[in-house]
């Protein structure tokens, strides 16, 4: 009798074992659905290989999304949600905060680990996805990404920047990014002048910086407005960075574009370049102090906002300004302006237009967090936007309830929803009852035919088709940085940038003299620009292999 139960006990124990290894390597315990280790290839029950719905049971997620003024303050009354719900069958609980509370909300919710299950549109920077990907507060996405976004691998493929762009230096992959497909967009600042002065001062559109100047100073003293009085502003931008933006390619700045901020390629050595200290960075700002001295550029500048560049063409006080497109910035008067016919041919012959980034816009559009039960139905819930029909879908919402094809085969919004928009509302207000766009930076690729935006609208796209053949050949996309170069990088840049905008600004001010262009260079230098050049320099390595 001991022998046969100790034969039965041996049989039980064994029978235990093969249905545990056996559970190991085809199931997942039930309830969860967390990511797969390499050795676990199998699915959750629940999720749906292809189409739609993608889960055969209703799963809700937690989302924390940045707002814009135009939107609802509940984004489930977005119709495109709605209906993008009954398609998936996946509800998103959208947790929904101003610009002004966003970056506050979402690191305290980082700092907390109280997550949401995934972040949409919360800026949140470069570094921070970096880091808090490598601490493990956001799920790595490569195999999610190879295993169910089809759609964006084809990106990925189709679009050799936007890996480089996306992965850090060990190659993770910790963000679904937003992406353009559009000369408009990607050339990010464009200078507009109103054409009424041009024809009254008896101008054409400037070609160098040197009749861009005249043309300023025409402006200023012809009493463009007819009012009779000195009023007029001959050039202004949001800010004086965004008027740098459209000058400095003239000088052979900004070489590579915007993705990397103040870095390019000195055309002399062929080497990496800080260019906030080059001659020719010194060259511009004796530029713009002359312009500024002369009162050729907004004396508000420094203090500007985008309602006060409004209200100055609102009382036709504006001759140029700097913005993406004329729309934003131009109301009643908005057909006045055109953009430049070429670039600006800078005093020692540079002609390039250098206010531009490839199809890369930011790398943190959308993350999904490590608290996130569901990783492979939230993976194939945001594929879906980097297809054309899910592109189509966010930016023009439901077909035959929003828009439809119009007379010459385009699509657009109904004419019934925005050709009487009510008084005291705006475009972006009707049409976000049923599409998420304004604000952008939306995990997804824009595409021109679907997307309704300043850019695409005849002015903007006509200036970026003239600009365009005065882009640099190589657009970088955001280097990747290691965790620890990402925070030595970020110590370093919080103080030699801060000293960068401050003596920009007092150079074009006059506050400083030029004279002292040599001095504010060995500052910077002091500050560790030469660590700094070492990092950059690493990540270019990388970047370029």
């Amino acid at each position: 009798m001991r022998k046969a139960i100790s034969v039965i006990l041996t049989c039980v124990i064994a029978t235990s074992m093969l249905a545990a290894c056996s559970g190991n390597n085809n199931t997942k315990p039930e309830g969860t659905n967390g990511p797969s280790t390499p050795a676990d290839t199998s699915k959750p029950a629940l999720l749906n290989d292809t189409g739609f719905p993608i889960v055969n049971e209703p799963v809700t997620m937690s989302a924390m999304v940045m707002l814009s003024p135009a939107q609802p303050p509940d984004w489930n009354e977005i119709r495109v949600w709605q209906e993008y719900e009954k398609m998936t069958g996946i509800r998103m609980e959208w947790d929904g905060y101003t610009s002004a509370d966003m970056t506050e909300k979402r690191n305290l919710a980082l700092a907390s680990n109280e997550l949401p299950d995934v972040f949409f549109r919360t800026r949140m920077p470069d570094s921070d996805v970096d880091k808090y990907g490598a601490d493990g507060s956001l799920m790595k996405l490569n195999d999610l990404i190879d295993q169910y976004a089809p759609n964006f691998k084809a990106v990925m493929e189709k679009y050799p920047d936007v890996r480089k762009g996306l992965e850090t230096a060990d190659g993770s992959i910790y963000a679904m990014p937003s992406l353009t497909d559009s000369p408009s967009i990607e050339i990010t600042r464009k200078l507009f002048l109103n054409q009424s002065w041009l024809e009254k001062a008896g101008k054409s559109m400037p070609k160098t910086t040197d009749e861009l100047y005249e043309t300023l100073k025409a402006f200023r003293d012809g009493d463009m407005n007819d009012n009779g009085q000195a009023d007029e502003v001959p050039l202004t931008a949001d800010s004086l960075d965004e008027l740098t933006q459209v000058l400095r390619g003239a000088f052979g700045l900004g070489n590579r574009g915007t993705g990397n901020g103040n870095w390019d390629v000195d055309p002399e050595t062929g080497k990496l370049r800080f260019f906030p200290i080059s001659d020719a960075y010194k060259q511009l700002l004796t530029y713009m102090n002359k312009l500024y001295t002369e009162k050729l550029i907004d004396q508000e500048i420094f203090t500007n906002t985008g309602a006060k560049v409004l209200a100055m063409n609102e009382q036709n006080q504006l001759g140029s300004f700097s913005f993406g497109n004329v729309i934003g910035r131009a109301n009643t008067n908005a057909d006045d302006y055109a953009g430049l016919d070429q670039a600006l041919v800078g005093p020692a012959g540079e002609q390039l237009y250098t206010s531009a980034r490839g199809h890369f816009g930011s790398k943190g559009a959308f993350m999904i967090s490590s608290s996130n039960k569901h990783p492979e139905a939230a993976m194939r819930w945001i594929d879906y936007f980097y297809s054309e029909e899910g592109i189509r879908m966010l930016y023009l919402g439901i077909e035959g309830e929003s828009y439809g094809k119009n007379a010459e085969g385009q699509y657009d919004f109904l004419p019934e929803i925005v050709s009487n928009i009510p008084e005291g509302s705006s475009f972006d207000q009707v049409v976000s009852k049923y599409v998420p766009y304004a604000g952008g930076s939306l995990p997804t690729l824009i595409l021109e035919d679907y997307f309704k935006g300043g850019e695409t609208q005849p002015s903007a796209k006509a200036a970026a088709e003239k600009l365009s053949p005065y882009l640099p050949d190589e657009l970088w996309a955001p280097f990747g940085f290691t965790a620890e170069e990402a925070d030595e990088k970020q110590a370093l840049e919080t103080d030699i940038y801060a000293m960068v905008s401050q003596r920009t600004a007092e150079f074009v001010q006059g506050k400083t003299s030029l004279d002292e262009f040599d001095k504010y260079v060995e500052q910077i230098k002091r500050m560790g620009l030469e660590r700094l050049q070492e990092i950059y320099g690493a990540a270019y390595e990388r970047y370029t292999k």
